[in-house]
This record gives structure tokens, sequence and C-alpha cells, in this order.
């Protein structure tokens, strides 16, 4: 699952929420929704394709 959020209106954040239910994020600001949403599809892109070193990504867990 891809979602974003958002800190006022210019501040957006890409999360990618995995079936084991771990939050994601590639720790980057966007400047709209819509580059959000396309830097988590390419989250999800990466780790369907050969292995991928998330070490850069941010993981949140409750």
């Amino acid at each position: 699952m891809v979602a974003v959020t958002h800190q006022r209106s210019t501040e957006f954040f890409c999360w990618v929420i995995t079936p084991d239910l771990a939050a994601l994020t590639d720790g980057e600001i966007h400047a709209t929704s819509q580059a959000a949403l396309a830097a988590g599809r390419s989250l999800v892109q990466c780790s369907t394709g050969p292995q991928v070193d998330f070490s850069h990504c941010r993981l949140y867990q409750d």
C-alpha cells in the first residue's frame, strides 16, 4: 500500500506499508502530493525487482 501524508500545504511525505505492516518512507519532503505518490510507487517497484538496499529508508513501527 502506498500512502501520502502532508504537513502544511507544501510538504508531502510518501509511505509504503508492507504486508508485515511495517511503514517505510524515503525520508524526503516532496513539493506535491503527486510527487510523493510517485516516490512511493518507485519504492514499491524497486522492492519487486532485484534485491535492493533499503538502508537509506526509515522504518517506522509501533
